[in-house]
Protein backbone atom coordinates (compact mmCIF):
# COMPACT_ATOMS: atom_id res chain seq x y z
CA UNK A 1 0.00 0.00 0.00
CA UNK A 2 1.34 3.46 -0.86
CA UNK A 3 2.24 5.72 2.09
CA UNK A 4 -0.31 8.37 1.11
CA UNK A 5 -3.07 5.78 0.87
CA UNK A 6 -2.11 4.42 4.28
CA UNK A 7 -2.09 7.93 5.74
CA UNK A 8 -5.52 8.62 4.22
CA UNK A 9 -6.94 5.41 5.66
CA UNK A 10 -5.43 6.18 9.06
CA UNK A 11 -6.99 9.64 8.91
CA UNK A 12 -10.35 8.15 8.01
CA UNK A 13 -10.05 5.78 10.96
CA UNK A 14 -9.32 8.64 13.33
CA UNK A 15 -12.10 10.78 11.87
CA UNK A 16 -14.56 7.91 12.18
CA UNK A 17 -13.53 7.27 15.76
CA UNK A 18 -13.90 10.94 16.69
CA UNK A 19 -17.35 11.26 15.13
CA UNK A 20 -18.76 7.97 16.45
CA UNK A 21 -21.88 8.92 18.42
CA UNK A 22 -21.47 6.04 20.89
CA UNK A 23 -18.15 7.51 22.05
CA UNK A 24 -19.35 11.11 22.31
CA UNK A 25 -22.36 10.17 24.44
CA UNK A 26 -20.23 8.50 27.12
CA UNK A 27 -19.26 11.75 28.80
CA UNK A 28 -15.60 10.71 28.75
CA UNK A 29 -13.58 13.40 26.92
CA UNK A 30 -10.93 10.81 26.03
CA UNK A 31 -13.39 8.26 24.64
CA UNK A 32 -13.30 9.61 21.08
CA UNK A 33 -9.55 9.29 20.82
CA UNK A 34 -9.35 6.02 22.69
CA UNK A 35 -11.14 4.12 19.94
CA UNK A 36 -8.27 4.97 17.60
CA UNK A 37 -6.08 3.17 20.11
CA UNK A 38 -2.41 2.41 19.98
CA UNK A 39 -0.91 0.76 16.92
CA UNK A 40 -1.22 -2.63 18.56
CA UNK A 41 -4.85 -2.27 19.65
CA UNK A 42 -6.10 -0.13 16.77
CA UNK A 43 -7.44 -3.09 14.81
CA UNK A 44 -9.54 -4.40 17.68
CA UNK A 45 -10.77 -0.89 18.49
CA UNK A 46 -11.78 -0.36 14.88
CA UNK A 47 -13.57 -3.70 14.83
CA UNK A 48 -15.39 -2.74 18.04
CA UNK A 49 -16.36 0.61 16.54
CA UNK A 50 -17.65 -1.22 13.47
CA UNK A 51 -19.96 -3.32 15.62
CA UNK A 52 -21.54 -0.28 17.30
CA UNK A 53 -21.37 2.24 14.49
CA UNK A 54 -24.28 3.34 12.32
CA UNK A 55 -21.89 3.73 9.38
CA UNK A 56 -21.92 1.22 6.51
CA UNK A 57 -20.15 -2.03 7.35
CA UNK A 58 -17.77 -1.64 4.38
CA UNK A 59 -16.21 1.57 5.71
CA UNK A 60 -15.86 0.07 9.20
CA UNK A 61 -14.18 -2.99 7.70
CA UNK A 62 -11.82 -0.76 5.71
CA UNK A 63 -10.96 1.14 8.89
CA UNK A 64 -10.20 -2.11 10.74
CA UNK A 65 -8.03 -3.28 7.85
CA UNK A 66 -6.14 0.02 7.85
CA UNK A 67 -5.51 -0.23 11.58
CA UNK A 68 -4.25 -3.80 11.26
CA UNK A 69 -1.94 -2.81 8.40
CA UNK A 70 -0.69 0.14 10.40
CA UNK A 71 0.11 -2.09 13.35
CA UNK A 72 2.36 -4.36 11.28
CA UNK A 73 3.88 -1.92 8.77
CA UNK A 74 7.64 -1.56 9.00
CA UNK A 75 9.92 0.21 6.58
CA UNK A 76 13.50 -0.56 5.67
CA UNK A 77 16.06 1.47 7.58
CA UNK A 78 18.43 1.14 4.62
CA UNK A 79 16.13 1.30 1.59
CA UNK A 80 12.98 3.30 2.40
CA UNK A 81 12.69 6.75 0.90
CA UNK A 82 12.53 9.73 3.22
CA UNK A 83 8.81 10.07 2.43
CA UNK A 84 8.22 6.41 3.35
CA UNK A 85 10.14 6.83 6.60
CA UNK A 86 8.19 9.97 7.46
CA UNK A 87 4.82 8.34 6.70
CA UNK A 88 5.68 5.33 8.85
CA UNK A 89 6.83 7.55 11.72
CA UNK A 90 3.67 9.65 11.49
CA UNK A 91 1.52 6.52 11.49
CA UNK A 92 3.38 5.36 14.63
CA UNK A 93 2.67 8.69 16.34
CA UNK A 94 6.30 9.82 16.44
CA UNK A 95 6.56 13.61 16.86
CA UNK A 96 8.73 15.55 14.36
CA UNK A 97 8.51 12.65 11.91
CA UNK A 98 10.13 14.58 9.06
CA UNK A 99 13.20 15.45 11.14
CA UNK A 100 13.64 11.86 12.35
CA UNK A 101 13.26 10.58 8.77
CA UNK A 102 16.12 12.87 7.70
CA UNK A 103 18.30 11.63 10.55
CA UNK A 104 17.63 7.95 9.84
CA UNK A 105 18.46 8.55 6.19
CA UNK A 106 21.63 10.52 7.03
CA UNK A 107 23.35 7.77 9.00
CA UNK A 108 22.82 4.94 6.50
CA UNK A 109 23.80 2.23 5.87
CA UNK A 110 22.95 0.14 8.91
CA UNK A 111 24.47 -3.29 9.39
CA UNK A 112 21.95 -6.09 9.02
CA UNK A 113 23.70 -7.86 11.90
CA UNK A 114 23.02 -4.94 14.28
CA UNK A 115 19.52 -6.16 15.16
CA UNK A 116 19.20 -3.73 18.09
CA UNK A 117 20.18 -0.85 15.76
CA UNK A 118 22.84 0.31 18.21
CA UNK A 119 24.47 2.65 15.67
CA UNK A 120 21.18 4.37 14.92
CA UNK A 121 20.22 4.59 18.59
CA UNK A 122 23.54 6.29 19.35
CA UNK A 123 23.17 8.78 16.52
CA UNK A 124 19.58 9.68 17.44
CA UNK A 125 20.43 10.05 21.13
CA UNK A 126 22.62 13.05 20.23
CA UNK A 127 19.43 15.03 19.62
CA UNK A 128 18.04 14.42 23.14
CA UNK A 129 14.70 13.00 22.01
CA UNK A 130 11.76 12.67 24.40
CA UNK A 131 11.53 9.42 26.34
CA UNK A 132 10.52 6.50 24.15
CA UNK A 133 10.97 8.25 20.80
CA UNK A 134 14.08 6.30 19.77
CA UNK A 135 12.39 3.03 20.73
CA UNK A 136 9.35 3.95 18.60
CA UNK A 137 11.59 4.84 15.66
CA UNK A 138 13.50 1.56 15.90
CA UNK A 139 10.25 -0.40 16.27
CA UNK A 140 9.08 1.12 12.97
CA UNK A 141 12.20 0.04 11.09
CA UNK A 142 13.43 -3.24 9.65
CA UNK A 143 16.82 -4.35 8.45
CA UNK A 144 16.49 -6.27 5.17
Amino acid sequence: MKPLALAALAGALLLGACSDKSDSDSGDPTAATSSAGSATTGASSAASAAATSTKPAASATAAATAAATQATTKVSANNATRAQLQAAFEAAGIPNASQWAREVEEYRPYSTTDTNMTKLRGELAKYNPAAGVVDKIVATLSLP
